[in-house]
Parts: structure tokens; C-alpha cells; sequence
């Protein structure tokens, strides 16, 4: 096909414009680059959605806006297939589940420093149990019947889809979900109950669902318990339990390649409260409060927060470093259970308090810094709300 005879591409300079726009808040200046409508309508129509594929993801959202045209393009299955082909950026964003009915999740981008809202209104309306690895959110579909459903979602496609039946019942506490990037496959890891003959009490059970074979599988079980957030780290799962039969903490593995759980017999530091696990490049990390027994009172006083790390050749925690007292104040103020929520990402923790969640802690782990953040949520959130990191991505595949 000649140049004459070429189809004009919709309307490239209002994508300029947006970014610039956006980027600057300016009209084009002596120093920045404007560009001849004239000459860019004829760009070829077949090279745009191969320029377009390499924008970074916020800006796709806001190209869509610029003509139908283009929002059917990015929502294309041979645009999601160049996105892919493409090194992605591994700037992860945290997403806080703010809305109880999981409709709309705050979405954090740490190297814009801003916040977005992305709507989740595709999704049926019962839902729970949400968790998220890769470029993937899982969630537990309430149905009429009073069963439920574990489901899919690539939140930036806006699509879901009902994985099979369960081999057992759903059993809360546990959910875990693990991507590999390199095959583009994915296994979820919950527990189930299986009610025996005779009706003697239910069997927990692990149930794997693996996305090569569109598969549950059957495993060995855990302990019933109390999760209170888990972490991969190098080919396993660790969870954060509260032991009902002993009342004491624990950190239990599953490995996910074998399919068998062990309790991982390192004790404790004394006085912990609130612990959570967390991944931070390949090391295994503890971040929970600590303090000390008041006769005066009936739980214990919490008086810090302190990052630990398991150290395998000693298989102890050893201390990385507390959070400085002032953070520490500002962050629990106004929380009477002293309690907070915490996420690993990349190479930072962010951590919040579990109510009211306007202020956000980082503490960077190459660098045993502290920082602070203002969160766009002002407003005090359930107890129970969620944080995740999230790398997003339109070629994630359901």
C-alpha cells in the first residue's frame, strides 16, 4: 500500500496531548516538542498500537479516553499480545481494598508517588477473600446456593472468569496465590474440609489449583488455625498462624513444588504482637510489635514495631531494625488495639494502621531507611481490610 492510499491513525497528537498534559499541566513551550498534526495523521495505521504498547500502563488508561477507536485497540487481544511481548516495567503498585464490598480498590504507584481508583463494578457483587500475586487477583464467589466459587480476575482487562468445583468444601483462614512469570501460569493454594463417613467432625484438607491442567489437586492438611497473612519466598508459601490448640504464634511453610507443609521451629521473639510475614528480594522478613507484660493491665503493652529476618544458618530472627518512635506514635495514634496491616514490595514494607489508614510507613530494606506517606484514604476502614502488591499487567493471563 503507497502513502496516498494509507488509512490516517485516530488523531495521534490528542495522545500527545494527554501525556503532556498530564505530565506537565502546560501548553507546548519553546523548550518542549510539538508535533504537525498534519504530518503525524498519515503515520502509518498498523505501527501505532506498536508505539502504543510501550507506554507505561497509567497511560494507557488515559489514552483510552481519547477516542473509541483507541479503547477498543487497548482492549484488543492482539494489543494485550504485543504488551506482552514487550519487557515490562517492574514497578509494582499496592492496591488497599478500602470498600468493603471490594467495588473499587486504591491503587498506590510508589514511583509517581499518587494514588487511582480502579473500579471493580465488573465483578459480581458477593464476594470475600480477596488476594492477589503477579498481575492477578483471587476471590471467593458467594453463591445462591450457599456454596461458593473460587475466581479469577485480571483487574486491568476488567475480566473473571469461575475456576472448577473444589474437591471439598471452602474452609476459611487460608488463601494463597503463587504466579510464575516465566510460563504465565499460576496456582492458588486453599483449605478445604472434607466431612468423613459417619460425620465424626470435617478432615482439613489443602486444595492446589494449578492453570496448566485447569485442575484442583489434593494435600496433605494444616492444623486449624488463624491466618494473619502469608509470604513467597523461594519456591514457598509461609503463613503467619495463630495456633488455636497452644495460643501461641507460629510460622508454618507450604512448598508448593512438593505439596507438603512444616512448621518452621524457630521460636517467636517474646511479646510479639501483631506479626505479619513478608517477602522483600528473596528474604524472609517479620515485622510485628513488640513490648513488654503490665501487671496493671490484662494484654500486653505495645511499645514498637521491629523488622526481624530469618537467618537459615542459625534459624533465628534477627533484628533489622525498629521503627523510630515518633513514626511509630504518628502511625498507631488513635488505634486502641495498637494493630496495623503490612506488605512486602520489592524491596520495601509498607505499613499501615489497621483502622484508619491516612498515613503510610515505608521502610526501605537495602537502605534501613523510614519514611512516611500520605495515604488518599481519610475516612476509618474495617479492621479486616486488605493490602496487597501488585504488579499490573494486560497480558496476565486467566
Amino acid at each position: 500500500m503507497d502513502a496516498g492510499h494509507r488509512k490516517k491513525a485516530p488523531k495521534l497528537t490528542s495522545a500527545v496531548e494527554v501525556e503532556e498534559e498530564a505530565a506537565q499541566g502546560s501548553t507546548c513551550g519553546s523548550q518542549e516538542i510539538c508535533m504537525d498534526p498534519e504530518l503525524w495523521s498519515f503515520f502509518p495505521e498498523d505501527l501505532v498500537d506498536r508505539v502504543l504498547a510501550w507506554l507505561p500502563l497509567p497511560s494507557i488508561f488515559r489514552l483510552r479516553a481519547v477516542c473509541r477507536a483507541w479503547n477498543t485497540m487497548t482492549h484488543s487481544s492482539s494489543f494485550i499480545d504485543l504488551c506482552a511481548r514487550i519487557p515490562s516495567s517492574k514497578d509494582a503498585w499496592i492496591l488497599i481494598f478500602a470498600n468493603r464490598g471490594c467495588r473499587v480498590v486504591s491503587a498506590y504507584i510508589p514511583t509517581e508517588n499518587k494514588w487511582h481508583n480502579i473500579p471493580l463494578s465488573f465483578l459480581p457483587f458477593d464476594i470475600s477473600d480477596v488476594t492477589v500475586s503477579g498481575g492477578l487477583l483471587v476471590f471467593r464467589l458467594h453463591e445462591a446456593n450457599g456454596g461458593s466459587s473460587v475466581c479469577v480476575c485480571n483487574p486491568v482487562t476488567s475480566s473473571w472468569r469461575k475456576l472448577p468445583p473444589m474437591l471439598g468444601g471452602w474452609r476459611d483462614g487460608l488463601l494463597g496465590l503463587v504466579v510464575d512469570k516465566q510460563s504465565r501460569s499460576y496456582k492458588i493454594i486453599v483449605r478445604s474440609n472434607i466431612t468423613p463417613v459417619y460425620n465424626h467432625g470435617a478432615v482439613l484438607r489443602t486444595e492446589v489449583y494449578d492453570s496448566t491442567t485447569n485442575l484442583w489437586i489434593r494435600t496433605n492438611g494444616l492444623e486449624d488455625g488463624i491466618t494473619t497473612g502469608h509470604a513467597y519466598c523461594n519456591g514457598v508459601l509461609y503463613f503467619m498462624t495463630w495456633e488455636t490448640r497452644s495460643g501461641v504464634y507460629g510460622v508454618f511453610a507450604y512448598n508448593v513444588e512438593q505439596g507438603t507443609w512444616s512448621k518452621v521451629h524457630v521460636p517467636i521473639p517474646d511479646f510479639m504482637t501483631c506479626p505479619h510475614v513478608v517477602e522483600c528480594q528473596g528474604r524472609l522478613l517479620m515485622v510485628g510489635g513488640f513490648g513488654s507484660c503490665d501487671v496493671r493491665r490484662p494484654h500486653f503493652v505495645t511499645e514498637g514495631i521491629c523488622v526481624w529476618e530469618l537467618r537459615h544458618p542459625t534459624r533465628d530472627w534477627v533484628v533489622v531494625q525498629n521503627m523510630p518512635e515518633g513514626l511509630f506514635k504518628e502511625l498507631l495514634k488513635n488505634s486502641s488495639l495498637l494493630s496495623f496491616n503490612c506488605v512486602g514490595h520489592a524491596d520495601r514494607i509498607f505499613l499501615s494502621n489497621r483502622k484508619s489508614p491516612s498515613l503510610i510507613v515505608i521502610f526501605d530494606c537495602a537502605h534501613n531507611t523510614w519514611q512516611r506517606v500520605e495515604s488518599c484514604i481519610t475516612h476509618d476502614l474495617h479492621p479486616m481490610y486488605s493490602w496487597f502488591s501488585y504488579y499490573p499487567r494486560l497480558a496476565a493471563v486467566l
